[in-house]
């Protein structure tokens, strides 16, 4: 198992992979839980603006930034970075929480590893079917986290919901 493990990351390093996910949910929970707060750094930033730039620039509307989001995407990022996978493991959990502390009822995920730039990341994500079905989807928020690994490689999450 562990050598197949370290397999499948080699290979998600040489293909700088992306995964993609998505749900649907009609269901609402009241709000139980708080909201944390989240300071995003001028990379993230950048890629929230060229989400927003992709979404504008084929009539969509731009999303809002909410911290939580980016909170939950970090806790995410931090997770694929101490495991060294690029994985949506866990996303019924992040979907869950979404759904309970924002009220949420669609909540959607991207994920990319290895990109070098904010830019770079969102054109493979519209590239990539299902990562472009997440970057048009019917969202009205949004975050997103970066975090680089020892040798510099970065992994990125960006959550999508809409409430």
């Amino acid at each position: 198992m562990k050598k197949l493990m370290i397999t499948l990351f080699a290979l998600t390093i040489s293909l700088s992979s992306l995964t993609s996910c998505s749900s649907d949910s009609e269901s609402v929970s009241e709000p139980i839980e708080t909201a944390k707060n989240y300071t995003h750094n001028a990379g993230e930033l950048e890629l929230l603006d060229k989400v927003n730039e992709y979404r504008v620039s084929i009539g969509l509307n731009p999303l809002q930034i909410i911290e939580h989001i980016s909170y939950k995407s970090s806790e995410h990022n931090a997770y694929m970075l101490a495991t060294q996978t690029v994985t949506h493991e866990g996303f019924d959990q992040r979907k869950s929480n979404l759904q309970s502390v924002l009220g949420a009822y669609r909540v959607g995920e991207n994920v990319a590893f290895a990109y070098a730039t904010a830019q770079s990341t969102v054109n493979a994500w519209v590239n990539s079917p299902s990562h472009k079905a997440n970057l048009e989807g019917d969202y009205t928020h949004f975050g997103a986290s970066i975090k680089m690994d020892e040798q510099g490689r970065k992994y990125y999450t960006n959550m999508f919901i809409k409430k």
